[in-house]
């Protein structure tokens, strides 16, 4: 953890979580509390989420943590920062119960799971319906009645990055369910297609996503995967006329920057959790019958929810979203 000591005291702290997709959900939240001036914002969690906000002043102070932090660590830092509040929507109880302890005054997040013993604002997430980011809004809400809608996060990255010169498509052909993922010869399809049209391909990803990368570019394209961190990734998403990826914490990136995403669901339910954009078009399709099943692996000799989402439909998508794309 870094700068500690320094963070304002009597400050909002938001609560960003680990996992990519959580953790750019909670920049819409960052716009929001800017937009009500509920004082200094100070940002803090895993090193690689939460350095998201240190760009475009959503935060006062940004803490980034290199190690995994236990309760009382947690309670400690929120205790000896003296806040004012704490914004805590990851699916865990360190941080609820943190706050508990550390007496913080408001303590806002959902009531899943015991948590809401620990929050003195708080509204149930799973038992609900609608997307992710409202559901947030709705525990917001039982802090300040009157809390304006939910604005999309509007995120830019001023990281400076190698882009191609000319027009490009983001491909994003990973995700952390193996049964998550687009088969990876639609995405090479979709790259010669883009090739074609005079469309540079840039891959995006984990360093353990480069070979996938490299299959879905056949040789022809950027592959950055594993080259980035999440603020130099948001500059390459911003510069793309589309990002196409399934569903994972590098769409709901791209869906933040305003770039036109299309999102690819197979057994998730994009009902909830569809990125948060302006530009978003969530591929969801009607069969199988045994979608959405949340399973991490495919039970099926063949994953049919996502292999029948053929590199056709989605080029047409991007005919008719605006991109420029020809064909």
């Amino acid at each position: 953890m870094t700068g500690i000591y320094e963070a304002p005291r009597g400050a909002t702290w938001v609560r960003f979580p680990r996992f990519v997709g959580d953790a750019v959900m909670q920049l819409p939240i960052l716009r929001l509390l800017r937009q009500m001036d509920v004082g200094p914002i100070v940002v803090w969690g895993p090193a690689q989420t939460a350095s998201l906000a240190c760009e475009g002043g959503l935060a006062d102070f940004v803490v980034l943590e290199e190690k995994k932090m236990d309760i009382p660590e947690l309670s400690k830092t929120l205790k000896e920062s003296k806040a004012a509040r704490s914004i805590h929507f990851p699916k865990s109880l360190r941080t609820p119960i943190a706050a508990w302890l550390a007496g913080v005054p408001e303590r806002i997040g959902v009531s899943d799971g015991g948590a809401g013993f620990f929050n003195t604002h708080h509204a149930p997430f799973w038992k609900t319906s609608g997307p992710f980011v409202l559901r947030y809004h709705t525990a917001l809400a039982k802090c300040w009645p009157n809390l304006p809608h939910m604005s999309y996060a509007d995120y830019h990255s001023t990281v400076k990055v190698n882009a191609p010169n000319a027009r490009y498509i983001c491909l994003m052909p990973g995700s952390v369910w193996p049964s998550k993922s687009w088969p990876v010869a639609h995405f090479k399809t979709l790259a010669s297609m883009a090739l074609q049209e005079g469309i540079e391909v840039v891959a995006l990803g984990t360093t353990a996503e480069r070979a996938m990368g490299d299959a879905a570019l056949n040789g022809k394209g950027h592959n950055y995967c594993g080259k980035t961190d999440l603020r130099e990734a948001a500059a390459l998403l911003q510069g793309a006329v589309a990002a196409i990826g399934n569903d994972s914490g590098l769409s709901h990136l791209a869906a933040a920057c305003g770039t036109k995403t299309i999102a690819l669901y197979g057994p998730t339910d994009p009902s909830g959790s569809a990125p948060w954009g302006p530009n978003v078009i969530a591929i969801d399709p009607s069969t199988p019958n045994c979608r959405p099943c949340f399973k991490k692996t495919c039970p099926l000799p063949r994953r049919a929810c996502l292999e029948d989402i053929v590199p056709d439909e989605v080029w047409g998508l991007l005919r008719n979203q605006g991109t420029g794309v020809r064909g």
